[in-house]
């Protein structure tokens, strides 16, 4: 496959075009920091408030905080997280993203490569629902997007301090400004760093210890009003220490008995370009990026125990991976004063995964997998809307995706040929999607919408059967309805919605039974999922001071048809499908007093979770409660804050492996205090 020059050939005519970026995306229903006029219904935006009032400062931490949204996180930064929206989920190692990420109009890759901090943020949207005719990245179940503050006209810096429990360390920058003349710029910088919260009796310490540092720098070009160019680098760099996984046999799972100490170096670079030109019928904007995420080593004990109480097997994993990327797309979007408003594009990803993992089963009898999966996408998306009347508006689009993967794959180890593992697939899918939005009254409507998602074929590189390491796509026809409240006079926004999805073919994890071979690792189709709930999102601010907001969502989600490949007669129908919580609901609550001082207190709560496809009990989570709170003081140039988070102390696992029968346990209660200052 030519792709690596067929990238860089997209690349280059793409940068060339003159056209620009604004960061201006598309409007929402529920939004704290500004009012939107659009009918896109099935949208919720954070603003930074209120990442602040949930003290959300990684991704994972976004789980609860809109409904139908969670991340499923071992604390591994990111490698090999689950991220679920309303029942569609990535699977572990490999295959593509239920949910896209967009930052600052940046697509990335696989949902391990999903940054793990979370900057300052001008606001945060989730979109539920295919969303392939409105982005060039596919969110064949829903979509992300970030936006970080640009520059501003005047100098302005803030500087924030944070020292708490564990020995929490967390500094942060944010400076922006004129460079003069055209150009401006934007900059953010952050270390963050703890010590551990699990201990190691056998090595007698705590061995999870966690560091970050990181920074985005965006320069801005404005030499007229209608052009803009814009130049952007991030990076993050993880110096961690063992992946936080306990025995569920441990009588306490903040304890464990590893026989080495685990770590996790991770490296995340992106630097990409931005344009946009405005026209008198509307707008061009691109986007070209090349990243790279590195992970080099995680290294994990998979028997969570040392030799002289367990036999001396002394199973340990060793694994470095690394992803590039090159993604590039044209934007062509239509005036918004007109009845009838357009958008359209064409999009260009191309990945490289390469990877070596070594997993030592015993002493002296170690597998040794390294393998490079290749994959190119092509796309074309456009959609209308069309406001029939004032009331009556109409809404339709397309997306065509080409899709190219190629896998190359060799194990060794002992005593047994190489096992190899060789093949290409494409594919050509086609995406629509429709809805239909009706005003009932200035301050209601409802919509309907309807579409289809796919999330395309490919391979996973921990099977050694060429017959069955190729997995097939999953088709998603979604379905939701709902109303919207909107009422100025007593700031309230309210949203509910009922969603009714059909899954075909669904991309699963499955590990086969020790008996067949403990290291496979599957992706395999579920013939059929069905997923169906309700959710409600609202905010509201009753009087001069005070800020409510609240989110609530249930997901049914079931396999209506899936047989175990490795058990003749058991099937899973009517098993919940693993990953998806029954339920996940927030609740926050601001008050600011006259005098400068303010009070903070927000609660989330998970329903039960299934982490197997059998739904095993000891593989399950029961329904949990997290409360924090906050209470500080804000003057002009000056804040101060001492927090709480898991006031409760609840104790309960955010990942689960089947595999070797380890959970992740959540962050203990912690306390802290955190400084600002802004000039």
């Amino acid at each position: 496959m030519h792709t690596t020059r067929i990238a860089l050939a997209t690349t280059a005519i793409l940068s060339s075009l003159a056209a620009a970026q604004d960061l201006e995306s598309l409007p929402a229903t529920i939004v704290e920091a500004e009012r939107a006029e659009d009918n896109l219904s099935a949208v919720s935006v954070l603003s930074q408030d209120s990442l602040d009032l949930f003290q959300a400062e990684s991704f994972s931490d976004l789980t609860g905080l809109v409904p139908g949204f969670n991340v499923v996180s071992a604390d591994s930064r990111g490698y090999g997280q689950v991220v679920a929206m309303r029942g569609s989920t990535n699977t572990l190692f490999f295959g593509p993203p239920a949910l896209g990420l967009y930052v600052d109009d940046v697509p990335l890759g696989d949902a391990y490569s999903y940054p793990s901090e979370l900057l300052d943020l001008q606001e945060l949207r989730v979109y539920r629902g295919p969303q392939g005719p409105w982005f060039g990245r596919n969110g064949a179940a829903g979509l992300v997007e970030m936006t970080t503050p640009g520059a501003t006209d005047t100098p302005f810096t803030k500087l924030t301090a944070e020292y708490g429990s564990y020995n929490h360390l967390g500094l942060h920058l944010l400076n922006s400004g004129s460079l003069g003349g055209d150009f401006s710029y934007s900059l953010q910088l952050f270390h963050d760093q703890r010590d551990g919260f699990i201990r190691n009796a056998y090595l007698g310490d705590n061995t999870d210890d966690r560091e970050a540092s990181g920074g985005l720098l965006k320069l801005y070009w404005n030499p007229s009003d209608d052009f803009e160019l814009m130049l952007r680098f991030s990076a993050e760099f993880i110096d961690d220490g063992s992946q936080r996984l306990t025995s569920l046999f441990s009588p306490d799972p903040y304890t464990d008995f590893s026989d080495f100490r685990g770590q996790t170096d991770l490296e995340r670079y992106q630097t990409s370009l931005h344009s946009r030109k405005d026209l008198d019928w509307g707008r061009i904007e691109t986007i070209s990026s090349y990243q790279t995420w590195n992970m080099d080593p995680s290294t994990v004990d998979l028997d969570l125990s040392y030799p002289a109480i367990n036999g001396g097997s002394d199973a340990r994993s060793i694994i470095t991976q690394r992803q590039d990327l090159i993604s590039n797309e044209i934007r062509f979007t239509s005036n918004d004063d007109a009845p009838l408003t357009w958008r359209a594009g064409l999009f260009q990803l191309w990945t490289d995964n390469v990877g070596v993992a070594s997993r030592q089963l015993f002493p002296g009898f170690t597998e040794i997998t390294n393998f490079d999966i290749e994959q190119l996408n092509l796309a074309a998306f456009a959609n209308t809307t069309w406001q029939a009347t004032e009331q009556l508006s109409l809404d339709a689009g397309l997306r065509i995706d080409y899709y190219d993967t190629e896998i190359d794959r060799v194990q060794r180890a002992p005593f047994q040929a190489d096992q190899y593992v060789i093949g290409s697939q494409d594919d050509v899918y086609v995406s629509p999607v429709a809805g239909i939005t009706y005003a009932f009254h200035p301050a209601l409507e409802g919509f309907f919408r309807s579409g289809l998602g796919i999330k395309p074929a490919g391979y996973s590189a921990y099977v050694d059967n060429p017959a069955v390491a190729a997995y097939d796509d999953e088709q998603n026809w979604s379905n939701e309805i709902g109303l919207n409240y909107d009422c100025p006079a007593y700031n309230l926004r309210v949203g509910v919605r009922a969603f009714y999805d059909q899954i075909d073919d669904y991309q699963v994890n499955f590990s086969p039974p020790l008996a067949f071979r403990s290291t496979d690792f599957f992706i395999l189709n579920a013939n059929e999922v069905t997923s169906k709930g309700v959710e409600l999102d609202a905010a509201w601010a009753p009087v001069d001071g005070l800020t409510v907001r609240g989110s609530i969502g249930y997901t049914d989600a079931e396999f209506d048809s899936f047989a175990d490949p490795f058990t003749p007669g058991v099937y899973y129908n009517g098993n919940q499908v693993p990953f998806v919580p029954e339920y996940t609901g927030s609740l926050g609550v601001r008050y600011e007093f006259d005098c400068g001082f303010y009070v903070g207190s927000s609660a989330r709560a998970f329903g039960p979770t299934k982490f197997d496809s059998a739904n095993t009990a000891l593989f399950s989570q029961d329904a949990t409660i997290t409360w924090d709170a906050e209470i500080g003081y804000v003057a002009e140039h000056f804040t101060v804050a001492l927090f709480g988070t898991n006031l409760l102390d609840a104790n309960y696992y955010t990942f689960i492996n089947p595999q070797i029968a380890a959970g992740a346990p959540a962050d203990p209660q912690q306390f802290g205090i955190r400084v600002s200052t802004t000039f």
